[in-house]
This record gives structure tokens, C-alpha cells and sequence, in this order.
């Protein structure tokens, strides 16, 4: 059990249990974020997912990482077992786990913060998920609540590295950058004609406009779709040519992203670009962008906002009405926006 003052005793030791994906971590960043700051001298450890390893490497909140394997179920018992004995001589002073699980009962432990009622009975559909997550722990750790700012590490070399990278392919510092992320899951994911239709009406609006399009290494044909279907020297596909860091930079540089419902959507958040982010069956309300300069395309299908947990009756009618002129509008409002000069110097 975990006291309710917990943020007025003397921790020095603390593990914390994360998701397998990037996506998840980014939402709980600003959670760990309050643990951090409520600790500041404590050692952080952190168990973590192998997909989300560049969230913690180079990351100055943690002291150390562990990475969890799963698989099927023999396999994912067998990799708890050697994670337990891994930690068996380890001893810390609170144990805080954000995946529900059975691990904080076989470490050694102080304290140990679970969250398995508080998952149950929240709100999912119409509160932000990384507000969900931060309001488990502030009863713990003082406060009402606070910034949800995402949050992800980038350090110089990788700054270094992406203006090195985008000069050898012929973009230049004053070109307008705008992300393309295609891809995801199929049944989140706008087609390649419409993704094509927005890229060469953009091309058309804005001289100096370059087009990157990014995602996974399996996603690179869904890339090359889309460039030969734009027909321009404009596009580039680096689906699967950048590493995580990489990409983080390239949204801290682009003007804007446009992108499906997928873990990249939470990366630019925490990177402050701005987004037009797409929705179909799942709640913008709860997993949408973070920040001021976003803007939210879905349809207005009367099944809107779905919660994803049952089979669709509509064969994902919701992505399908989505037209690229409502995207193209809403990617103009931005862009526009970051020309119109300020009326006074600030």
C-alpha cells in the first residue's frame, strides 16, 4: 500500500512499471514528470516495453532501464520470472505500476502504488488520457492536476544529425516542412489517393512547401504510394529511414504534421508541432493532440466519438467520409497562420 503523503516521506528508490509502446509512455510523461519533480533527487528506475526504448534511453528522469519482453503466454511467464529474479536483490523505496500487473507484489518494495479501480471506473471517452493518467497519482503527490504537456528526449547529436540529413537530401533551412504519417492501423488510416490529393493541392498553395513522409519500415511502400501518385520533386518517403530521435527533430523543425491516429501523433505533441490530426473509431477527445496549434479532422457519423471496444457495424464509414478538402482546409488555417506576421513585436 502507498500512503496518501507519500510526497512527504524520504524516497530514494523508485521503480516504475510503463507500457510497450512509445505512444502510451508519451501520455504518461507528464505523470512521471510530477513523480520527478515531487522526487527530485531520487533514482528512477524504469521498466519499459522494447518499442518504447527511446523513450527512456537518454531520457535525465531515469537513472536506469530495463527492458520487458512479452509474447505469448509461456514465453511472457517465463520473461516475469527472469525479471523477477533480476530485481530479487534490488530494494526500493516505492514500486508505481502504470500497467496493473502482478510484478510490484514479487519486488521488493516499501510502498507499492497500483491503480487497478481507478482504471476500472475512470472516465475513457471524454477525458484526455494523459489528464487520466495524472489525475491516479496527484492524490498521492499533492496539487489538483496540472500540465499535460508531453514530453520526449532529444539531445544535440540528434539535432546535429537531422539538419545534416535533410541538407544531403535538398532541403534547405527556408523551406515550409510538412510531415506526411500515412500510416497505422488500416482500419485508422486515410487512403493514399486522398493523402496524395492533400499533398498536391499544398504543393500547388505553397511555393517553397517540402513534403516528408515518414513511418515505420513496413509502411515504406504505403510511402512510395503516395510520392509517385503526387508525381513531384517535392516529396520525399523516409518511411523507415529515420530513427525515433530523428523523427522527434524533424517535427520540432516541420510547420506541420499530418497524420492518421497512431503513436506519432503523441510524438509531436511532445515535440510542439503543430497537427492536423485525423480521427475515425477512436475519441479525438481522449487521444487527441495536445497544444493550441491542432486541429482535429472526423466525420460526423452519429457513432462519433466510438470508444473502439466493439466490432463496427459501418465498416469504418467514419474514415471514409472524410474528405481531403476538410483536411486540406484545415492544413492551410495552420500554415497560414505561421506566415501572418505578429501586429507587434513580442
Amino acid at each position: 500500500m502507498c500512503p496518501k503523503d507519500i510526497a512527504k516521506y524520504n524516497i530514494k528508490r523508485i521503480l516504475l512499471l510503463c507500457p510497450g509502446c512509445l505512444g502510451d509512455n508519451l501520455l504518461l510523461s507528464p505523470s512521471i514528470k510530477k513523480i520527478r519533480d515531487t522526487f527530485p533527487d531520487a533514482e528512477i528506475d524504469i521498466i519499459i516495453g522494447r518499442r518504447a526504448v527511446e523513450f527512456a534511453d537518454g531520457n535525465p528522469w531515469f537513472s536506469h532501464y530495463y527492458i520487458f519482453q512479452g509474447g505469448k503466454r509461456l514465453n511472457r511467464l517465463v520473461n516475469i520470472i527472469r525479471l523477477v529474479n533480476k530485481f530479487r536483490s534490488k530494494r526500493y523505496d516505492l514500486i508505481i505500476d502504470f500497467k496493473n500487473s502482478i510484478l510490484p507484489f514479487f519486488i521488493k518494495g516499501r510502498y507499492r502504488l497500483t491503480f487497478f479501480l481507478k482504471e476500472l471506473f475512470s472516465e475513457k471517452i471524454y477525458t484526455h488520457e494523459a489528464e487520466r493518467l495524472l489525475s491516479f497519482i496527484v492524490p498521492f503527490f499533492g496539487g489538483t492536476g496540472g500540465d499535460i504537456s508531453l514530453y520526449f528526449p532529444v539531445s544535440k547529436k540528434d539535432r546535429n544529425d537531422i539538419e545534416i540529413f535533410l541538407k544531403t537530401i535538398g532541403i534547405k533551412p527556408a523551406d515550409t516542412i510538412v510531415v506526411f504519417n500515412p500510416g497505422g492501423r488500416e482500419k485508422k488510416r486515410l487512403s493514399e489517393e486522398k493523402f496524395a490529393e492533400i499533398g498536391k493541392a499544398l504543393i500547388k498553395r505553397y511555393d517553397s512547401l517540402k513534403i516528408i513522409i515518414v513511418g515505420a519500415n513496413y509502411e515504406e511502400k504505403i510511402g512510395q504510394k503516395i510520392k509517385g501518385f503526387i508525381e513531384s520533386n517535392n516529396v520525399f518517403n523516409l518511411a523507415g529511414k529515420t530513427t525515433l530521435k530523428q523523427l522527434a527533430v524533424l517535427l520540432e523543425k516541420a510547420s506541420l504534421m499530418i497524420t492518421n491516429d497512431t503513436g506519432t501523433l503523441h510524438l509531436a505533441s511532445a515535440m510542439h508541432c503543430p497537427t492536423v490530426a485525423i480521427f475515425g473509431p477512436t475519441s479525438p477527445y481522449r487521444y487527441g493532440p495536445i497544444g493550441t496549434k491542432n486541429i482535429v479532422v472526423h466525420s460526423d457519423i452519429y457513432c462519433f466519438p466510438c470508444n473502439e471496444k466493439r466490432i463496427c457495424r459501418n465498416d469504418y464509414l467514419c474514415m471514409k467520409q472524410i474528405s481531403p478538402e476538410e483536411v486540406i482546409k484545415a492544413a492551410m488555417l495552420l500554415l497560414d497562420e505561421k506566415e501572418q506576421p505578429l501586429l507587434f513585436d513580442l
